[in-house]
Parts: C-alpha cells; structure tokens; sequence
C-alpha cells in the first residue's frame, strides 16, 4: 500500500533558518475594518475555524477559537455581502454596509435543516458509499484538463519560531480525473524569508511541498490514503450521520484502520454530497504516534547520530462545485516531529519541528489549455525554498511586501487579488 508521498530530507549542517520580524506597508486602496463574532444560535458557543467570505471577492478568512474574525476590505466592496460559512450551520448571508464602524457585531448561524424525506436515511456502514464515490469521480469531476492558478505557502517552525517561510503564485495544468497522469505546476513568482543561526547544527530543507500539495487531491489520487484497492481489508467505514455544508446535506463518513494492522495507515473523516456523492472534503491522519518506523517516511536522509520521531501527520483537501462538477479547491498537510543526538547529553534535549504547506485555487480556466515545458514544471524532488530565490520581484508584491507567518493563507490572497488570476 502507498504509504505516503511527503518527503522532508534532514541533514548536518552549520546553519539553520529563523524568522525574520518585519511589518507590512498600507495598501494603496482606502481600506475598510470589519470585525464580528460568530456564535452558534442553538447553544450560544463561538465557532470556531468559521469561513467568512465577501461576496464576488477573493476576500476571506476564519474565526479564532472564540468565534472572533477580522477583516479589511477596498472601499468599493462596501456594497457587497458577507458569507458564512460552518460544518453542520446553514450560510449566512449579510450586507457588509450593516457592519461597518461597529465592533460588536454578532452573527449567529442556526443548525442545517435537513428534509430528511428527500434523504435516503443510512447510518452504520458506510464502505458501499465510499465505493459509489470512488466510481462516480468520472461523473462528478471534470473529465477535460483545465488551468488554474493558485497561492502556495510553506514553512517550517522550530518550536514557535518560523525558520523558513515560502510563497509562490502558480500556473497549475490541472489534468483530467480520467487519466492517472499527474497534474503539473510552475512557478509563476515566489519568495521566501529566512535567517542563520551559527548556534544550531541543523539544517533542514522541505522537499517536494507542491507536488505533494497537488497529490492530496484524494478525488484523483485515491490510493495515497486507501491504497490501490479500496476492497483491501484496511479500513472500517462508519457513517456518522448528515451534517449541512454550504446549505446542502451531506455524509459525515469516518473511517480509520482495522485492529491488528502493523502499517502505519489513516483516520480521518470524508464527506460527501449527497446528492451525486462527490468528495467534498477530507479532514485526515497518519497514525504516526508512539512508532519507530514512521519518521522514515518522512525523512530521505539525516546523520546516523540523529534520532527522529514523528509525532503526527495531519492533511485536509477540500472541493467546490460549479456547473454540477466538483472542482480541487485547497489542502494543507501539517508534520510535526521531535529531533534527538543519540550521545549528546545522553538525548535528553529534543527539538521540536513543524512542517506546514497548503495550497489554494484562486483562478480556473478552460481556454487555453497547454501543458508546460519541462524545464520550467516543478518536479517531486524540487526544494521550493531554493526555486524562488530567482524570482524576487518587489514591483509584483507591491504592498504586501513581507511574509507574515501567523497570517491566513486568505489574508495574502485578499491582498494580492488582482494578482491571483490567469496568465494574458
């Protein structure tokens, strides 16, 4: 079975990254605040990781743990909606002129009304869905090539210090759910922000970050989570119940492995729409944890004094629909893993590491379609942090013109807008 395809290399060295303070300039366009607090209307608790969203905008972001979100918009979107969404909430829908210059708004989200007579009812067993899925990605999903551009970010933390920060804006020749070649990617314009510490002796590099980011889409590449049979005796599948996402019902389907199984495999949640039973989303583990074998899936090479253990392995993918096809969407991998010297100070003293990238669509387009030369497509085995160093372009980045690690993904979106879209 596929284990999984993320790869980081470790090896020694002299140096190690660390991050960089530095402040953002103002946006050029007058910009307006909007602040609010989402709570949930049948128990009063905050939601948290509620997507808000202005309307016909790339605008986005995502309330805190306390349901708080903070946002700044171009005066020209004043005349727009804000939306709202939360697993399991129906949307809400509302004038952004009504919250502006007011710090106490509340928005409250009630529970999806599902009509449950419209639903074929199931619950236990849910493998025979998750096989209907599988067979309906040639229905549900596009069957022609198509272009996107996305927003690409990676980082990685030394305890709570970032000590390497990518970005890079993509063209995407994303392939048809019919062939099993892979999607490809270049680099359209990248940056990265890094420092040396003389005083450490580790130096890491992330390697393959967007080729791994485009393989997390499970709808294509269904074998990285559930091998190359999905018969294969690895998986319970259990339904959950139905939950609304996006005002529509859909299955909430976990699944994690058999008992008794020595491979180091999933758990996780899907959920699928019911209707045409497409992925909507994927919210997965690696069971990791406690296991001596699982940092060589990670690691391509390291000192042999080094010890390594990986402490866990999360990903989410997630899609949208248009036109009655699902589309890829956004992922997001995240590994954390403990580094230890077998002899000094008898490996007593660990670091802690955390690799994070996500990817997110910011444009698709059908015409024109062309596969990239292969000089310039982004190869599995690329360090992204050494193929941006030749694209610095400040005059591009206009005024976000630093990285700012505890942003959003979103919030350089937002900023870069008129940037994110296809190639002339």
């Amino acid at each position: 079975m596929k284990k999984n395809i993320l790869i980081l290399i470790a090896f020694c060295s002299f140096f190690l990254f660390h991050t960089q303070t530095v402040f953002s300039q103002q946006n050029r366009e007058a910009t307006i605040p909007i602040k609010g607090r989402i709570i949930a209307d049948d128990s009063g608790k905050p939601l948290e990781y509620a997507s808000v969203t202005i309307n016909n905008t790339n605008i986005s972001t995502v309330t805190n743990q306390d349901g708080y979100f903070s946002l700044r918009i171009p005066s020209s979107a004043k005349n727009y909606r804000l939306k709202a969404q939360y697993l399991g909430y129906e949307n809400i829908n509302i004038p952004v002129i009504t919250l502006i210059d007011k710090d106490d708004n509340v928005l409250r989200m009630s529970p999806g009304s599902i009509r449950l007579s419209e639903i074929e009812v199931v619950s236990g067993d849910g493998t025979q869905l998750v096989k209907e899925a599988l067979r309906s990605v040639s229905q549900n999903y596009e069957n022609n090539p198509n272009m996107m551009v996305a927003f690409y970010r990676e980082s990685i933390k030394k305890g709570s210090n970032y000590i390497s920060l990518v970005e890079a804006v993509l063209d995407v020749y994303k392939e048809s759910y019919k062939s099993f070649r892979n999607d490809q990617a270049r680099i359209y314009i990248g940056r990265k922000a890094t420092d040396i510490n003389v005083k450490d002796t580790i130096f890491l590099k992330f390697q393959g970050g967007i080729s791994d980011a485009l393989m997390l889409d499970i709808a294509k590449h269904p074998g990285v989570v559930f091998g190359d049979e999905i018969d294969a005796d690895y998986y319970n599948f259990n339904i959950d119940g139905i939950i609304t996402i996006d005002d529509k019902p859909h299955y909430a389907i976990s699944f994690f492995p058999y008992e008794g199984l020595t491979e180091i495999l999933f758990r996780g949640k899907i959920f699928l729409d019911v209707k045409s039973l497409a992925f909507k989303r994927m919210e997965f583990n690696m069971n990791v944890e406690n296991r001596k074998d699982a940092s060589s899936i990670f690691i391509k090479r390291k000192p042999s004094s080094m010890r390594i253990s990986a402490e866990s392995a999360a990903y989410v993918v997630d899609y949208v629909e248009k036109d009655g096809k699902w589309y890829y969407n956004y992922s997001s991998m995240e590994v954390k893993f403990k580094v230890r010297w077998k002899r000094r100070f008898f490996g007593l003293f660990a670091s802690n590491y955390t690799l994070f990238s996500e990817m997110a669509v910011t444009d698709r387009y059908e015409e024109p379609v062309q596969k990239f030369p292969r000089k310039e497509r982004i190869r599995s085995s690329d360090v992204i942090a050494e193929k941006v160093e030749h694209f610095q372009d400040p005059d591009f980045w206009g005024d976000y013109t630093v990285i700012e690690p505890d942003k959003e993904i979103s919030n350089a979106i937002k900023r870069l807008s008129d940037k994110l879209k296809r190639r002339d």
